[in-house]
């Protein structure tokens, strides 16, 4: 259990070594001031499980470091334990306020100590079990085939924020290309496989389109309904027959059964948008927009004639294993 503590007095950071040691299972990083507290929470490259806090600092003070830390993401649901002398009140409120968990007082008693501790630690545990469930659920409620998602693959945007840079672009006129990268028989995959496992599979297919267009000036995003909508702002023309056959070699390489719930990765073809090469920021804007509105996408193929695609595929692996 890894524990920051921050306070200036050297008995009570010595009492907390002796209660809380590393055969216990403590890793204590201990700091004389809420300065070089916040300066270590800045730099470590792991997350607390537990924060202890004077709140009488030298400069800024428990309280106000308390509430500093409420204020991040790294600790706004960390445990925060708040070490005082006084019963006053007043101070115990303005610390709840600014976010504090409990209270341990001095002088010290190291049953007390630990079994705060120990049940912040499980709180810590628990809230972290509660988020990783809530994500899971809100993310399975939210996902749709037909709408568009911003994946977490390094090199793509949100479709709005690919929008707002075409927007942005200053210039009356400038060279650009556009594509489509349509998914076949993705239908089937959605409906067979659970949310997180289809995010993976999108993700994937985003991964291995961004490498194989490495070369490129390119922005890509999920526009929903099985397909990738990308602009390339470069003046060489887009090998669409190169490109389909390295993509295909890539998504081979990095697909991941145990990952994506599916044995094969599906069919994706780019196809060019428009022989249109020289845009203006409105009719770029305009040309996406039209790109999300073609409700078919690129296949071709209706809702049971993926799902029916992707049934017969499976039968297939089942009778060649």
């Amino acid at each position: 259990m890894r524990i920051l503590v921050v306070d200036d007095d050297p008995v009570i950071l010595d009492l907390l070594a002796d209660c809380l040691t590393e055969e216990l299972g403590y890793h204590l990083h201990m700091y004389d001031s809420a300065e070089s507290g916040l300066e270590a929470l800045h730099t470590s490259q792991e997350p607390f499980d537990c924060i202890l806090l004077d709140i009488m600092l030298p400069g800024m003070d428990g309280i106000q470091m308390c509430e500093l830390l409420r204020q991040t993401t790294q600790c706004c649901s960390t445990p925060i334990l708040m070490i005082t002398a006084s019963n006053e009140v007043g101070l115990m409120a303005r610390a709840f306020e600014a976010g504090a968990t409990d209270f341990i007082n001095k002088p010290l008693k190291p049953v007390e100590l630990t079994g705060r501790v120990v049940m912040a630690g499980l709180l810590n545990r628990s809230l972290a079990k509660a988020q990783h469930t809530m994500s899971a659920l809100s993310d399975s409620l939210k996902l749709r085939f037909e709408e568009p998602l911003d994946l977490e693959v390094p090199g793509m945007t949100s479709i709005l924020a690919h929008e707002n840079q075409l927007l942005r672009c200053n210039a009356n006129c400038f060279v650009m290309t556009m594509f489509t990268l349509n998914v076949s028989g993705l239908r089937g995959i959605y409906r067979t496989v659970r949310s997180p496992a289809f995010r993976q599979c999108l993700e994937t297919i985003g991964t291995a389109a961004i490498e194989t267009l490495g070369q490129h000036n390119v922005n890509l995003s999920y526009i929903g309904n099985g397909r990738f909508f990308g602009t390339v702002m470069d003046r060489k023309r887009l090998d669409q027959d190169k490109l389909n056959e390295e993509f295909e070699a890539n998504l081979l390489a990095t697909w991941d059964f145990t990952q994506t719930g599916v044995p094969v990765p599906p069919t994706c073809t780019f196809s060019q948008v428009s022989p249109q090469r020289m845009w203006s920021n409105l009719s770029a804007s305009d040309k996406l927009r039209d790109c999300i509105n073609v409700e078919a996408g690129g296949n071709h193929l209706t809702s049971s004639e993926e799902n029916d695609l992707f049934a017969r595929l499976n039968n297939k692996l089942a009778q060649e294993g």
